[in-house]
């Protein structure tokens, strides 16, 4: 069996849509004939090339800081009216024990991975309360759950933002905006092999349980953010795997 999608007319706002499942993301929606804008600190020009029949704006944006979140965010709506989708894609996974932290790195962790659905839920849900439509996708982690050495804000980002979606999905419900989570698992972009040395990549692939590609968890997010997954709202979908108890790193 074969899914497809039909985008057009649908506006998808991508956090983190430079690299990774974001990019990945940004090129479906736009082959799929909506458009996808990327919003990275590190912008991909060429991911706005052959993007067709649909297209993708690509923006640089460092969602780190709130009020330039919002003033993309409320561009965005100006630009094209609305915004149907909105995918939290990016975060960042510096790895240091705890007594070692700054607590400037601590602080840059929670305002790029947590605090910045916040700033955009400020913009998003009152938009899509009043146009009664609208979703919202955010990513957790399997270190929700586990914990990781060296990873405790990366970790508590993930575990905040379950709680944050379910806490919104309520608010969202009677209005017809929804709100979903996913745990990808461990995948392969800049986010695993950016924080992991060799040795620890090759048990992930080995030995730990595989490392999955973009392509296999970019058709759950086009899930997500369609019209197939209306009647869901509030959940945590999850690909990860149990983490072998040897293994010195996380997802």
């Amino acid at each position: 069996m074969k899914v497809s999608y039909d985008f057009r007319d649908s506006v998808v706002v991508v956090t983190g849509g430079g690299h990774g499942i974001g990019a990945g993301l940004c090129r479906a929606v736009a082959q799929a004939g909506g458009v996808a804008v990327s919003a990275d600190i590190a912008p991909d020009p060429a991911l706005s090339e052959n993007a067709g029949p649909g297209h993708i704006d690509v923006e640089r944006v460092d969602v780190g800081h709130g009020g330039e979140l919002e003033e993309f965010l409320r561009a965005v709506i100006d630009k094209h009216g609305k915004i149907d989708a909105f995918v939290q894609a990016a975060a960042i996974q510096p790895r240091q024990f705890i007594e070692d932290m700054a607590p400037e790195t601590w602080h840059r962790i929670m305002d790029v991975n947590l605090n910045s659905l916040f700033y955009a839920a400020r913009v998003l849900m009152p938009h899509m309360k009043a146009r009664r439509s609208g979703t919202i996708v955010a990513f957790a982690s399997g270190l929700a759950q586990t914990g990781w050495a060296k990873a405790s804000g990366y970790a508590t980002t993930k575990a905040a933002l379950i709680a944050f979606i379910k806490s919104i999905a309520r608010e969202g419900l009677p209005y017809g905006v929804r709100a979903n989570i996913i745990a990808p698992g461990i995948t392969d972009t800049n986010l695993f092999t950016g924080p992991n040395d060799p040795e620890e990549q090759e048990f992930f692939r080995v030995r730990g349980g595989g490392v999955g590609t973009v392509d296999e968890v970019v058709p759950l997010l086009m899930f997500l953010i369609s019209d197939a997954s209306r009647s869901l709202t509030g959940a945590l979908l999850s690909r990860d795997l149990i983490i072998h108890p040897s293994a010195t790193t996380g997802s």
